[in-house]
């Protein structure tokens, strides 16, 4: 054992070293890349907040002032669509496209009195 300690001095405690620190930082960068993938998805970016805020408005408006969104609407990235689901409450879907074409849907249930 003598023997192979003097003729074979090798210097592996460096790279074992970083062996370790390699894996130890690979290790952080996947995790590090795993939660930045999961925090900046399509539904946190601004685009479909903007788009939600849209919709929204177009809802508003639409129970303001009906009869001209509906009717008098000529715009194919706008579609609102109303269904009876029984006598007291009413659906109303909203689908709204935008110029690069990302579409955002959402629906409204309305109480209705009649």
């Amino acid at each position: 054992m003598v023997f192979l300690k003097k003729y074979c001095n090798l210097k592996a405690n460096s790279i074992l070293e970083s062996v370790i620190a390699l894996t130890i930082i690979s290790i952080c960068l996947y995790f590090a890349i795993m939660i930045f993938s999961a925090v900046f998805t399509p539904r946190t970016s601004a685009k479909f907040y903007d788009k939600q805020n849209k919709v929204n408005e177009l809802f508003f408006l639409a129970q303001l002032r009906n009869d001209s969104l509906t009717s008098g609407n000529e715009d194919e990235n706008l579609q609102i669509e109303e269904e009876i689901i029984n006598e007291s409450l009413k659906k109303i879907n909203i689908q709204y496209k935008d110029s690069s074409q990302f579409q955002f849907e959402k629906s409204f249930y309305i109480q209705t009195h009649d």
